[in-house]
């Protein structure tokens, strides 16, 4: 299943980089495609980040955004991810 998912928080494109890398470790195998990247954002302190993924494994993905460490992190940086199914229409 293809999503693609915002995530806004007070922090920068390298924190959301590090949180990844650590959550990618922890939880391998839940996609086998993933690409980022920031988005301009007028809110200074602020970032925006787009994600594309490939997810085959969606159970896995819920046991990682359900986790204390995605949670840490929300509450840290007053993180908020929009989630979105996308589906090839081609």
């Amino acid at each position: 299943m293809n999503i693609c998912y915002t995530s806004t928080f007070q922090g920068t494109f390298e924190d959301f980089n590090s949180i990844m890398s650590e959550l990618r470790a922890e939880f391998p195998g839940i996609t086998d495609a993933t690409e980022s990247a920031e988005i301009e954002i007028d809110k200074e302190g602020w970032c925006k980040v787009i994600t594309i993924a490939n997810v085959v494994d969606f159970d896995k993905m819920q046991e990682l955004m359900a986790s204390p460490k995605v949670a840490e992190f929300d509450k840290k940086y007053n993180n908020t991810d929009v989630v979105y199914k996308l589906e090839r229409i081609n």
